[in-house]
């Protein structure tokens, strides 16, 4: 078969073309550091690297759910931490007030009166404008202190709870979700024959330290004496809230750092796929380079300068 000059003149100009495509493909990879710029690049590893994508993106969710849990598990801690030393001091008021030489007991009740209003405070904390013991009713104290039931003892409650006993949930990954919430009655006032109600108890030795002053009548100390142990059920009743926020709060760190390992192989496995050598890039680049330039000249030799000239290669 007879080869024609345009015959050859074509071949030459695909050749030339074929290995620019090539170079200036090497070029975008060193340039931006990916390999695959487009599924049609390397078609199965595009496929993967979106699955992997999809799962990051799925596990950046998880992880915003559980540094929110952590956040708001970690205030309520601190606001059980702040009520147990609450119940500590109470603790030793009520030793001291169960001592048959102790003279005069109302001084413990100013005392009482000044710690129930703190241990309000401590119901009603917050956590980034919400309150943290009133089930999913965040937005209104869940507590409110009958100031006329501590200064007149009108029979009425001492506190009001003005929360729900309802949970909001967290996902912390594709299987769990958990109960974030502990209800500000179950803490405080915990119904059942084992509940103890924090606020009751403190209005009930205030009115008992008070009772000397009112009656004139000496209160021994064998009357006080019971409260210790209902204090200390309280204390127990803390501990037994601050020990399942403890729980919660350690199954989600565990989900936490589970999710860090994982995106960490993740990503490393997205770098495999997508990333470009460089080392291998650069020797790939000059390779290609040194064949455009080896085109050139074998076309130049093939055909004349002046019709090379002419085609403008």
């Amino acid at each position: 078969m007879r080869v024609t000059d345009s015959f050859r003149i074509r071949t030459v100009i695909n050749n030339l073309n074929s290995s620019r495509e090539r170079l200036n493909r090497i070029q975008e990879d060193l340039a931006n550091g990916k390999r695959i710029h487009r599924p049609s690049d390397d078609p199965l590893s595009a496929a993967n690297s979106l699955r992997i994508k999809t799962t990051l993106e799925g596990n950046a969710q998880f992880e915003k759910n559980i540094d929110d849990s952590i956040a708001y598990l970690t205030a309520a801690e601190a606001a059980l931490d702040n009520l147990s030393e609450i119940l500590m001091q109470v603790k030793e008021i009520v030793t001291e007030g169960a001592s048959d030489s102790i003279v005069d007991r109302k001084h413990l009740a100013t005392q009482l009166e000044l710690i129930l209003k703190n241990m309000v405070e401590v119901g009603n904390a917050k956590f980034n404008g919400k309150y943290i013991f009133g089930g999913t009713k965040t937005i209104t104290p869940p507590f409110t202190l009958n100031e006329n039931e501590l200064r007149f003892d009108t029979g009425e409650d001492i506190v009001n709870y003005r929360g729900n006993n309802d949970y909001f949930k967290r996902q912390i990954n594709e299987n769990t979700v958990i109960s974030l919430n502990i209800t500000g009655s179950e803490v405080f006032q915990k119904s059942g024959s084992s509940g103890v109600d924090l606020f009751q108890l403190l209005k009930d030795l205030i009115d008992k330290f008070k009772q000397e002053d009112l009656t004139g009548e000496r209160v021994s100390g064998s009357e006080i004496s019971p409260y210790i142990d209902v204090v200390n059920r309280g204390i127990d009743q803390v501990l037994e809230s601050y020990l399942k926020i403890g729980t919660r709060k350690q199954l989600v760190i565990f989900n936490r750092d589970r999710f860090q390992t994982q995106d960490i192989q993740l990503k490393a496995n997205l770098s495999k796929l997508e990333d470009t050598d460089f080392g291998e890039a650069f020797v790939q680049f000059k390779a290609e380079e040194n064949a455009l330039n080896a085109a050139l000249s074998a076309g130049a030799r093939v055909i004349s300068p002046s019709l090379l000239d002419f085609l403008g290669i």
